[in-house]
Parts: C-alpha cells; sequence; structure tokens
C-alpha cells in the first residue's frame, strides 16, 4: 500500500474497482508464499525471512510493471480503469504463485 503513489484503501472505499483488483492481487500474491512459508519453516525466524521476501517480490513486481508500463500504474488505476487494475492485480498473483512454489522443498 505504501508503495504505490496513490490511497488505494481511499479509491476502494470510493469504489474503483481497479484499485480493488489491483490491492487484491497483490494480497493475495502476497499471501500465498507467506502460507507456505508457515507449512514449511523450520521456525519463526525463518518464516520471517521468507515473508520478508515474499513482500520483497511484490514490492519488485510492483516497480517493474510501474517501469514497463507506467501510465497503467500512475493514471489508469487513480481514473478507475478496470482493465489496469486487473493487469496489476493478475501480474501480482503470478509472482506470488511462483513465489510460493519456489519456497516449496522437492518431494
Amino acid at each position: 500500500v505504501r508503495a504505490t503513489p496513490y490511497r488505494e484503501f481511499a479509491l476502494i472505499r470510493a469504489g474503483h474497482a481497479a484499485a480493488a483488483a489491483s490491492l487484491s492481487g497483490s494480497l493475495i500474491g502476497f499471501v500465498l508464499p507467506l502460507a507456505s512459508a508457515v507449512v514449511h519453516s523450520v521456525n519463526p525466524w525463518d518464516m520471517a525471512l521468507w515473508a520478508a521476501i515474499a513482500l520483497a517480490v511484490q514490492i519488485v513486481v510492483y516497480l517493474a510493471v510501474r517501469l514497463l508500463l507506467p501510465d497503467v500504474v500512475v493514471r489508469q488505476i487513480p481514473e478507475g480503469k478496470v482493465s489496469a487494475g486487473v493487469l496489476l492485480g493478475a501480474v501480482s498473483l503470478a509472482a506470488g504463485i511462483l513465489n510460493a512454489a519456489c519456497m516449496t522443498p522437492p518431494a
């Protein structure tokens, strides 16, 4: 929430579906690797380290999308363009799925 140039919660309260889609994807993209860390960690410090990595991955993904498609993040989401919010949310979710898979030990 602190990485974005707009206030997501204020936009969501105002009914902006784009901000809701973006934040929802980011949240799920963060929680999936966090859940994997909870299941596979050997102690709380290990879990906290993987949680920090999951957060860093989400921030890097957001910054990459902002760099590659600045109009989507800076202008379209605050304007309520749902397609932009869905795109950012989907990229965040995809990164979270890959991140969770990377944290899972081999069988």
